[in-house]
């Protein structure tokens, strides 16, 4: 790798490549040449998906070509194929192949189907659903309704948050009568925090007439879910998250369920020259927070490779999130590993400075900054 120009390829669209984008250009500036590949023509920020139900046009979504604009990086759209880490060579989805110096996959995972049966929810593209169940309750069609946390990898809060939305939306039109259940194989409500943050979360949900069953959902039936250990659940309207599988990238070794291990720098366990972060990772915590920290590893070690000063620290993981749901947010927040249960925090007031859902060193300004001009936009366009 040519210590004055290294062509770094970035393979993804979302808050991990982004993040990769932002943390190269800032630590290693003209030292590199960045391309992006993406399979979509917008970043899109998950976390506000849950919020397209209940307040419309709360979505965000930005562009990737504005993006790469800002940053001098070679955008193309399309999606990585397969890797030959021998001759540094990725193959696309139409067939080209392109040279990398080194190559960083942030393409996320695959969704796999949900509880079968289940009313999927995977943001915005199933809002119109859940919106039709929530007029269904209000017209006087009160069936008990079970929010379903899929055994596996998956990213719970959201839908935690979907819980919490829909508990205020009936209460605020006065529809009454509605059971409403939590059901996840966490052993207690968002578990991955702590102690603390738990026993903030069961109280919100008691608050909200939302009762929290541990437990791992099998099969739905006609008036209720089934549940590991002859468990059974009445609920006749299900709504369950998507599991998620690795992307199972060929060419690259991976785990039994296509996901990339890596080491403490993100490197590709036993390939030279290749990098992964976020949820294509083995690494069990699908958080766009965290996919963010990934990049933020990567991206320092490849700077200092290149000779810039500086430390290049190893991953170890801070999960910080919002959670939402009709009610003043919650900004939970624990240090993974050992300090667990010393840090596990839930609070009314920020614990970061940053006001969006989707938290990254570098990405959360960047957004903001994105977000300032858009508003500034359109007060000039609203003045003329």
């Amino acid at each position: 790798m040519s210590l004055s120009s290294a062509r770094v390829v970035i393979a993804g669209g979302g808050p991990a490549a982004v993040e990769a984008l932002l943390a190269l250009r800032d630590l290693a500036g003209d030292r590199v040449s960045l391309e992006l590949i993406a399979p979509n023509r917008e970043l899109v920020v998950r976390p506000y998906e849950v919020l397209a139900p209940f307040h419309e046009g709360l979505e965000h979504r930005y562009p990737l070509a504005r993006i790469a604009a800002d940053l001098d990086v070679e955008l193309v759209v399309d999606a990585l194929a397969g890797v030959d880490a021998d001759a540094q060579l990725i193959t696309v989805g139409s067939g080209e192949q392109r040279g990398y110096d080194s190559l960083i996959i942030a393409v996320g995972a695959r969704l796999a189907a949900p509880l079968p049966g289940a009313i999927p929810f995977r943001g915005a593209q199933d809002a119109g659903r859940l919106k039709a169940l929530l007029s269904e309750s209000k017209a006087g069609r009160h069936a008990p309704v079970a929010f379903v946390v899929s055994s596996g990898h998956v990213w719970s809060l959201p839908l935690y948050e979907v819980a919490l939305h829909t508990s205020h939306w009936l209460h605020s039109r006065g529809v009454t009568g509605i059971a409403l259940s939590l059901v996840s194989p966490e052993p207690e409500p968002l578990a991955l925090f702590g102690g603390s943050v738990s026993r903030e979360v069961a109280t919100l949900l008691d608050a909200n007439g939302i009762d929290f069953v541990t437990g791992h959902a099998l099969s739905l039936h006609a008036g209720g879910l089934v549940l590991a250990g002859g468990g059974h659940l009445s609920a006749e309207t299900v709504i369950s998250l998507p599991r998620l599988s690795g992307p199972r990238i060929l060419g690259l070794p991976q785990d039994h369920e296509g996901y990339l291990k890596t080491d403490q720098f993100g490197r590709v366990v036993g390939v030279e020259r290749v990098f992964a972060a976020g949820d294509a990772t083995a690494y069990p915590i699908k958080q766009g927070g965290i996919a963010t920290q990934h990049s933020d590893v990567i991206a320092a070690r490849l700077a200092a490779e290149l000779g810039v000063p500086g430390a290049a620290p190893e991953f170890r993981p801070v999960l910080r999130a919002v959670l939402t749901g009709g009610h003043e947010p919650r900004y939970l927040y624990a240090e993974l590993g050992e300090r667990l249960q010393q840090t596990s925090r839930a609070s009314l007031e920020p614990l970061w400075p940053e006001s969006s859902k989707l938290l990254g060193r570098y990405l959360s300004p960047y957004l903001e900054s994105l977000d300032s001009a858009s508003s500034a936009q359109r007060a000039r366009n609203g003045a003329t």
